[in-house]
């Protein structure tokens, strides 16, 4: 199971969907996250806890893409969040 750690919480300023560390969160990260609409709708399964399973079903039945393409995107995305330390495993 995938969760976004405590502390990154998801605003919508201006259009444009940002992840901000608060609390303890902004001590280790330094800086805002900005996603598209299908990060946002990732970034929000993620808070809830999800599978790489979970989030290739959220992308392809949200959006014109297969199974092989999500997962490319998913993988890009997860990655992305472990090197800002944002991402944890359960």
């Amino acid at each position: 199971m995938l969760k976004i750690k405590p502390g990154y919480v998801l605003r919508t300023v201006a259009n444009q969907h940002i992840v901000v560390p608060t609390g303890e969160a902004s001590v280790r990260f330094n800086g805002v996250i900005t996603l598209n609409d299908s990060g946002k709708m990732l970034f929000e399964a993620l808070k809830k806890g999800a599978t790489q399973a979970d989030l290739i079903t959220t992308l392809t039945n949200a959006y014109d893409v297969d199974e092989a393409e999500a997962k490319k995107d998913i993988d890009a995305f997860l990655k992305t969040l472990e090197q800002k330390d944002v991402l944890e495993q359960r």
